[in-house]
């Protein structure tokens, strides 16, 4: 009950999602520069072949995260047009 509390009534995992999705990304692009430096520098001591795949498959990973984050924000805005629950609960009105 508590966890469909905070997923039915939060958007907060979603967008927990898109900027985890985002942050990694940006920072695999940027250990992926420093690589290609580094390997450019260093070409004969650096090992060829497992840090580009391992670089290449967080940075996808994090790309689909990142859009996946993307598509659950766009399905959450249709519930929440969808569902029609009211903006405020109002415990009592006075003068109304």
């Amino acid at each position: 009950m508590a966890m469909l509390a905070f997923t039915s009534y939060s958007k907060v995992p979603l967008r927990i999602a898109t900027m985890c999705g985002f942050i990694l990304s940006v920072l695999s692009f940027c250990l992926a520069l420093f690589y290609l430096i580094f390997k450019l520098l260093f070409w004969y001591n650096l090992p060829a072949g497992t840090a580009p795949i391992l670089i290449s498959v967080f940075f996808f990973f994090s790309i689909q995260l990142f859009f996946i984050g993307i598509l659950g924000e766009y399905l959450n805005t249709i519930l929440t047009q969808v569902q029609n629950r009211p903006l405020v609960v109002e415990k009592e009105r006075i003068n109304f």
